[in-house]
């Protein structure tokens, strides 16, 4: 390769460096996968060893359904979790990175318009992404003559939020859905692992980040709109210099989505009609003005987009031949960081099993 200017490849001490950095910087995504995933399944297990008396595979599975008919101890398992694996992966990025959180939770240089501009760019994407994953599985589900046996219920996040439930259960499930699992999320992929991965470059940084984020939710429906929205957030991050704007859209974002998931009734298969049918006045309103909001912003974003095009820019973000020999080569050569995509691939990919 034929460096320019100044720039040079790395020489055996940077190179030493370089991948001691990358192993390093692994350990954020390591401790949030340890305790979301390792800690959950070994802690579910020993609770449903003890409630089902026992640790065959019948005992097991006749424990779990106690725990999960609690409501409250569901929720525990299903949200205290996550918190406890979103603050560890903080606290070791903190470590890691020495990023200073507390100033990235300033005011950003981003005017309204901008904002706005952000929010409606988010939506749009958010939107594409998510019927373009649909149609994708659908296709596969087809394909494979599978279709038949899909359970609508999977398709959507699952929520514990019922009519069982009491009220200030519900409260508490909505706010670490809409408020706090939004600003935790923030401040992992856009705060600490964004940092981290945009040392030698943004435009790696915010790729990876938002590759990441989307492969964390371990989920195929949930994949490709968060990866693709989390490069919109990444951008928004790194030219404000500020979460805040990230915060807000993703906050916004999750909001949006649970008012619709909740207005939306439970159906039994693909042809049950009846029940969509039945809706109330208060849920099609919601669902209606939802939908309508989110085809504003597709509009919106196609007018930003070509008003865009048609001024002289310049990269979004800067990128040369100094960062790109410093970036992709290190990371996908980082033993900790290969172990930990094939991971989070192996469990995204196999979750469309879980659909049928």
């Amino acid at each position: 390769m034929t460096f320019q200017g100044n720039f040079s490849p790395p020489d055996r001490e940077e190179n030493r460096l370089l991948r001691r950095y990358y192993f390093r910087l692994a350990w954020i995504m390591i401790a949030l996968i340890l305790v979301f995933s390792g800690a959950t399944t070994l802690v579910m297990k020993l609770c449903s060893g003890l409630a089902g008396g026992g640790f065959t595979p019948e005992q097991l599975q006749e424990g779990k359904a106690i725990i999960k008919s609690s409501p409250v101890i569901s929720a525990v398992y299903s949200y205290g979790f996550p918190i406890a694996a979103d603050i560890t992966a903080i606290g070791v990025g903190i470590l890691l990175t020495g990023i200073d959180l507390k100033s990235r939770l300033r005011s950003p240089k981003l005017s309204k318009k901008g904002f706005l501009s952000a929010a409606s760019i988010s939506f749009s994407v958010s939107t594409a992404a998510t019927f373009a994953t649909l149609i994708l599985i659908f296709v596969l589900l087809a394909a494979t003559g599978r279709l038949s046996g899909i359970d609508p219920a999977k398709t959507v996040s699952s929520s514990i939020v019922s009519k069982e439930n009491p009220l200030w259960l519900d409260i508490l499930i909505q706010f670490y859905i809409c408020l706090l699992g939004p600003f935790l999320e923030e401040l992992i992929f856009r705060g600490v692992l964004l940092e981290g991965l945009r040392k030698y470059g943004n435009l790696f940084g915010i790729i990876m980040s938002s590759v990441l984020f989307g492969l964390m939710h371990q989920n195929i429906i949930q994949f490709i709109p968060s990866a693709c929205v989390g490069i919109v957030w990444g951008y928004i991050a790194v030219k404000s210099g500020s979460l805040i704007p990230s915060i807000l859209i993703h906050m916004l974002n999750n909001t949006m989505a649970s008012l619709l998931l909740a207005s939306v009734p439970k159906i039994d298969s693909l042809t049950d009609f009846t029940a969509l049918l039945n809706m109330s006045i208060p849920m099609l309103l919601i669902s209606g003005l939802t939908t309508l909001f989110r085809f504003a912003c597709i509009i919106a974003s196609i007018v930003i987009v070509i008003k865009y095009c048609s001024v002289a820019h310049g990269k979004l973000v800067d990128t040369n031949e100094y960062t790109s020999s410093r970036t992709w080569k290190y990371f996908f050569t980082s033993v900790p960081w290969l172990l930990t995509i094939a991971f989070l691939l192996f469990t995204t990919v196999t979750s469309i099993t879980r659909l049928a």
